[in-house]
């Protein structure tokens, strides 16, 4: 399996509750936010967890600017609580270890800020991979990850008309921007939920659609 299928399964399939014990090394609880690691063919995976709860919401809708030193201005509910995961997951990451870093909706905003916050930290992250990301930051973060961490972020939405699909990954709007250009995929809910938008978020669908182009 590739290093994006892997990532797909890790953080839409496995990290969504009842996580699943077979896959992850540790799991960790800061506040709302939950990431978990996993050692898998020589990569360190770093996965964090999309909206579970109430708190995650309201995370999800604080969209304040904290400003960061190196970044520029991040999206508060997001960047909150990385600091944190980075002091736990500090002791726990092999030394020189690949990192992939990856998550899915507010998984995906939070993993596109503890990606380049490991990397300015001195750790060897290699890759981000986004699914469904919100956008997480402002163009001074944007140029920052574009030039300094490799990335791919995917988008579910209709191939005729890229205008509609999953809603996530156009919110918050200027002056956040998208980490990374999108990577769609189209893979659309059943029935005539394909004519709701937020359905195309669905995190099975982000599986089925990545896991089939990067099998």
């Amino acid at each position: 399996m590739s290093v994006i299928a892997t990532a797909a399964h890790l953080a839409c399939i496995a990290i969504y509750d009842p996580i699943d014990p077979g896959v992850f090394g540790k799991v960790y609880r800061i506040s709302e936010s939950v990431c978990a690691t996993a050692q898998i063919d020589g990569i360190f995976y770093v996965v964090c967890q999309g909206t579970e709860n109430r708190d995650g919401w309201l995370a999800d809708f604080n969209c304040l600017p904290r400003p960061h030193p190196v970044l520029g201005n991040l999206h508060c509910g997001f960047y909150e609580n990385v600091p944190a995961m980075i002091a736990q997951l500090r002791g726990d990451i092999p030394d020189g270890i690949q990192i992939v870093v990856t998550g899915h909706s507010k998984g995906a905003g939070e993993a596109s800020i503890l990606a380049p916050c490991l990397k300015l930290a001195g750790f060897n992250v290699v890759q981000s991979v986004l699914f469904a990301c919100p956008q997480s930051g402002e163009l001074q973060f944007c140029n920052w990850i574009r030039a300094n961490v490799p990335g791919i972020s995917f988008r579910n939405a209709p191939s005729i008309c890229r205008a509609l699909g999953d809603p996530v990954p156009d919110v918050p709007l200027l002056p956040y921007c998208q980490p990374y250009p999108w990577t769609y995929i189209d893979v659309p809910p059943g029935g005539m939920q394909c004519l709701v938008n937020v359905e195309w978020h669905m995190a099975k669908l982000y599986f089925q659609g990545v896991t089939a182009m990067f099998p």
